[in-house]
């Protein structure tokens, strides 16, 4: 029996979400069933990530790096009767979706892979009628990689009866021994008695980083002897930078720019923080911290209440409230038999929820259920 042959088209310029998701899966897709191809825009260095996998990665330079682009439709579909593709599996791209239709010898799954409020216009009678049409046109099967995201979707008249709810996945973060715990805390200056925090994501000005860094303020005043890590970068990292040093915590909060590994930063944290108040659907940068047991405070934003369990893996917390944010990890720290709880329950939440092994069997059983109709 032949393999399933499979197109991923995705059309971010960048590494992003989307392009973890799907290196996740292709470091756990089933070869003996699926043959997977990976077409990204030319230049896009998720090239270099997916290389290794077992997967042909098609660089191609008519693939906008937008999800609707007219001039791209044609050259798509004359690339889909070269492929011959038995599914087409669209992050977002909806002119790939489109020319899978002009195609019309496949099966068409679109993942969303966000959250956030939809436009007035979206929620309204035409907007939904708009929504609904666009997907049962240019779609068999919608996936959602949160229950925020399927709300989302809803609210912009996608049939409830076409989305699937795909929980994001992982893989587990290396875990450090004390000797190499200590190696990264003397790096970054942090004594052995210091308890850490931190935020790991884009530094931009929906993430929150601003209301961690009051809270960190709050904590410090209240005498924890703490030390704050932000890793990632952005567009408003000297912002950041400049209102530690107005707060008189530059000492205090650690900047660490981005980075390809964040292993050895998660592995000193005491509690990942996640600030988020304007788009949030799965963050993969908890499900990490979550692969080694990191109790969580975050808002209680998009997709964040459907991965921290309040009060058993972590404490949510109200948008753009650094009181809260500071009363959360405050009150985590003071407990020690409530921090190895919310850690036990965190660490036992990723193996049974969030590895990348189950996001591919997830995604594979669509796939199968598609083939099967």
């Amino acid at each position: 029996m032949s393999r399933i042959r499979v197109v991923n088209i995705i059309t971010d310029t960048n590494i992003g979400g989307a392009g973890k998701v799907l290196q996740n899966y292709l470091a756990h897709y089933n070869r003996e069933v699926f043959e997977i191809t990976v077409v990204l825009p030319a230049g896009s260095p998720l090239a270099d990530l997916l290389e290794g996998y077992e997967a042909r990665i098609i660089s191609f330079e008519k693939l906008m790096g937008k999800s609707m682009d007219i001039s791209s439709i044609r050259p798509v579909l004359q690339l889909l009767k070269k492929l011959r593709p038995d599914i087409v599996h669209a992050h977002a791209s909806l002119s790939s979706r489109i020319a899978s239709r002009f195609y019309g010898k496949c099966k068409i799954v679109y993942t969303r892979h966000c959250a956030y409020p939809p436009s007035a216009f979206m929620k309204s009678g035409i907007g939904r009628m708009l929504g609904r049409i666009t997907a049962k046109l240019f779609s068999d099967r919608v996936i959602a990689i949160s229950e925020a995201t399927k709300e989302n979707l809803m609210d912009t008249g996608v049939p409830e009866s076409m989305i699937s709810v795909m929980m994001n996945g992982v893989e587990p973060l290396t875990v450090l021994n004390d000797d190499e715990m200590t190696l990264i805390r003397e790096k970054y200056k942090i004594n052995n008695r210091q308890k850490v925090a931190g935020m790991i994501g884009r530094l931009e000005p929906v993430k929150g980083h601003k209301y961690f860094i009051q809270g960190a303020k709050l904590c410090i005043d209240q005498g924890l002897d703490m030390m704050f890590i932000i890793t990632g970068s952005g567009g408003i990292e000297a912002e950041l930078k400049q209102m530690a040093d107005n707060l008189n915590i530059a000492d205090r909060v650690i900047f660490t720019g981005f980075l390809e590994d964040v292993a050895p930063v998660v592995n000193i944290l005491d509690i990942f923080v996640n600030a988020s108040y304007g788009t949030e659907a799965s963050s993969l940068a908890m499900l990490e911290a979550m692969s080694l047991g990191k109790p969580v405070v975050a808002t209680d934003y998009g997709g964040n209440p459907y991965q921290v369990r309040d009060g058993k893996t972590g404490l949510l917390v109200p948008i753009k409230n650094s009181d809260a944010l500071a009363d959360a990890i405050t009150s985590i720290l003071a407990d020690s038999n409530k921090y190895k709880q919310f850690s036990k329950n965190t660490l036992a939440d990723y193996n049974k929820n969030y590895t990348a092994a189950n996001l591919a069997r997830t995604i594979e059983k669509i796939y199968k259920d598609l083939i099967n109709q």
